[in-house]
């Protein structure tokens, strides 16, 4: 927990940025930690952190905060910044990196994990997350707190859902990325992707991703990379915009009926389906396409030192050259997943088994069971950060 000195000077800066327009700096000297911002790691949905060192072996519990009861069906990712843990399956809660200890937690309910977005005209940063009510940009210190009152965490709300739109629950809650000073959002209630001041939450654009037959469509995260959002839509909608203007780079429709979260590489974007895989160029020309017989309705893939991990929902986890699609390695997995990488490891969470792989070879390193249901995970320096149901554990083990 915060010393007196430290919530003495938070609560005296933070009624000062509650009329000034900044808010609460915690002293953090000490915290020594490798950021992951938001859920997939960047605002590519790479799921790869080039600087981060995970346990490997051994995996042993460092610590455990306590969340709030939902029945343990935790589908929201926890996120690193700054020596602070933020997670949460209903209510969002913020913890100490290094010990574990609850700093503050929201009053407004969550509907995804939070992304992290860097401080412009405040002096912390700004957590956007989707609630019940639409998207909200948070206070990421928690805003004044004394005399048992929290004042300040909210900075701004953007659009909120329309009249008709049916409630979005947690597993069909996007989250929000942010790049470049702009959050970009998948309201997956009406068909759009829209892009978000990070300062105040006013619109920017919206883009409509219309089909063309009697099927909505249900917009999945989007992926920004180099100027460029790559959209994805069921039932078979891929779309290029510009990420300034949302003007339509290219667009394509595939032959599938269930089309997944895209993930953008330094030079295009793998789109996993149903049943398989495609990878185009920046252009939008086809690189590579496979048909694994999949059975995939949910889930995402990694990308890491030129190659693609995914699962494809029947049997299998695969591991394939990003560049030429050919076979790297093939073991038996029957879940969905969104796997996650760091330092040559693959961390895998399907349902009730924490899978730890080598990413060269695939063999399996450890293997972690739950009652629950594990979150994705998120890597830090030497920690591992993972929900399970109604907890957060960090867990540490072997490095080498």
């Amino acid at each position: 927990m915060p010393s007196r000195r430290q919530a003495l000077a938070s609560g005296a800066l933070g009624f000062a940025g509650l009329f000034g327009g900044y808010a609460a700096v915690d002293d953090r000297s000490d915290a020594a930690t490798i950021d992951w911002p938001m859920a997939r790691y960047d605002a590519a949905g790479t799921g790869h952190s080039p600087d981060a060192v995970g346990p490997k072996d051994d995996l042993r519990l460092a610590w455990e905060g306590r969340l709030e009861d939902t029945g343990g069906f935790a589908v929201t990712s926890p996120v690193i910044v700054d020596g602070t843990v933020y997670a949460g399956n209903e209510g969002l809660a913020a913890f100490d990196a290094a010990s574990g200890d609850e700093r503050f937690s929201y009053g407004t309910p969550s509907r995804s994990s939070p992304a992290y977005v860097s401080p412009s005209i405040y002096r912390t940063g700004t957590l956007a997350v989707r609630t019940a009510n639409g998207v909200a940009g948070l206070n990421a210190d928690g805003g004044l707190r004394g005399f048992g009152v929290q004042f300040g965490t909210n900075r701004w709300r953007g659009p909120r859902p329309t009249r008709s739109s049916p409630p979005v629950s947690r597993l069909e809650s996007p989250p929000p990325v942010p790049a470049d000073g702009t959050v970009y959002v998948a309201a997956p209630d009406r068909g759009e992707v829209l892009a978000l001041a990070a300062t105040d939450g006013s619109e920017r654009w919206r883009r409509r991703l219309d089909a063309d037959d009697e099927f909505g469509v249900t917009v999945r995260r989007p992926a920004v990379s180099d100027g460029t959002v790559f959209v994805t839509g069921w039932p078979s909608q891929v779309r290029a915009l510009d990420a300034e203007t949302g003007d339509v780079v290219w667009e394509d429709e595939l032959d599938e009926q269930m089309v997944l979260p895209p993930t953008a590489t330094d030079d295009g974007v793998v789109v996993p389906t149903r049943r398989g895989l495609t990878v185009y160029e920046a252009n939008g020309d086809v690189r590579w396409s496979r048909d694994l017989e999949g059975n995939a309705t949910g889930g995402a893939v990694a990308v890491a030192d030129g190659r693609v991990f995914f699962a494809d929902g029947t049997e299998s986890l695969h591991a394939r050259d990003l560049e030429t699609g050919a076979e790297v390695w093939t073991l038996l997995f029957t879940r969905e997943a969104a796997p996650v990488v760091a330092d040559g490891v693959v961390y895998v969470t399907g349902g009730y088994d924490l899978v730890v792989l080598d990413a060269a070879t695939g063999d399996r390193r450890y293997t972690r069971e739950t009652d629950w249901f594990f979150s994705q995970p998120a890597v830090g320096d030497g920690v591992l950060y993972v929900v399970d149901g109604d907890r957060v554990l960090a867990l540490e083990g072997d490095h080498e």
